[in-house]
């Protein structure tokens, strides 16, 4: 069965031991709680890691604005995929430098290509790791209201906690030793979602 918006939502209320629904719009509660949430989930779960099957290169045009000081140039970020996160500027052996503030790139250098995460058209075009992530995800995120489960929540985090951490495994396995590069942020961050949570929330 393809991976779906729906699949994956009745994955995550089969996680919760709640009622799966018939459609999107099936008019009960968990359909409603489960659209409420789905489309901020799913762009955090994005962000948390840079997904192979949501990334993506374009080299973007410069703005005909200017930044009003700190740098000389702003790139417009890709709508198109819509970008969530810029993971490298012009390789990863660039040394220039640059910043993301609100859908702009902002550098010195008067060409930009990037490699980022966007949001994919499809649902069916992402690999199993990343569903089964926004699967436990989700399911944390709507743990409370639908079964009033603080315990059953952070289960789910960790659970997320592993998905994220088997998809850097998988990773390594996919990219050449030379090209695979992690940050510390990334590390400590997939670290502290698989080692606990705290009040219903992952510990970063």
């Amino acid at each position: 069965m393809a991976t779906s918006k729906l699949s994956i939502i009745n994955d995550a209320l089969t996680l919760l031991g709640a009622n799966r629904i018939t459609s999107l719009a099936d008019g009960s509660t968990e359909s409603a709680v489960m659209n409420q949430l789905f489309d901020s989930t799913q762009d955090a779960v994005l962000r948390a890691y840079p997904w192979n099957s949501a990334t993506f290169r374009r080299e973007l045009a410069a703005s005909t604005d200017t930044p009003v000081f700190g740098f000389n140039f702003q790139y417009a970020l890709p709508t198109d995929p819509y970008c969530l996160r810029v993971l490298e500027m012009n390789e990863t052996t660039s040394m220039d430098l640059w910043k993301v503030e609100g859908r702009f790139l902002l550098t010195d250098a008067s060409v930009c290509k990037i490699r980022f995460v966007g949001r994919p058209e499809s649902l069916g075009e992402v690999d199993s790791l990343f569903a089964q992530a926004l699967t436990a995800r989700l399911a944390a995120d709507a743990a409370y209201t639908l079964v009033q489960s603080n315990n059953l929540a952070n289960l789910m985090y960790q659970l997320y906690g592993g998905k994220l951490a088997e998809a850097q495994t998988v990773d390594q396995l996919e990219s050449s030793r030379d090209h695979f590069k992690v940050s510390r942020l990334e590390e400590v961050r997939i670290g502290g979602i698989s080692s606990g949570v705290k009040f219903g929330k992952a510990i970063w």
